[in-house]
């Protein structure tokens, strides 16, 4: 999806065919607004983390396994 033109209702129509979801054409518009808010928004986060400054960053969500834990998993 790197080709800036592929937007709007021409990139929901064909990511719903990809995926194999049927989306009525009147509903193309609606989805086409918010994923473009939402791809361009997680673009311009991605540049942001990818800065020098936040290269040594670790995420902050840890998963501790189940041993770990105690009783309360079981």
């Amino acid at each position: 999806m790197a080709d800036p033109d592929f937007t709007g209702t021409a990139r929901v129509r064909a990511l719903a065919r990809y995926a194999g979801l049927p989306l009525p054409k009147d509903r193309e518009a609606v989805v086409a607004s918010i994923l473009d808010a939402w791809a361009a928004a997680a673009d311009e986060l991605s540049r942001k983390m990818s800065a020098a400054a936040h290269q040594d960053l670790l995420p902050a969500v840890q998963f501790a396994h189940a041993a770990d834990v105690g009783d309360e998993a079981a």
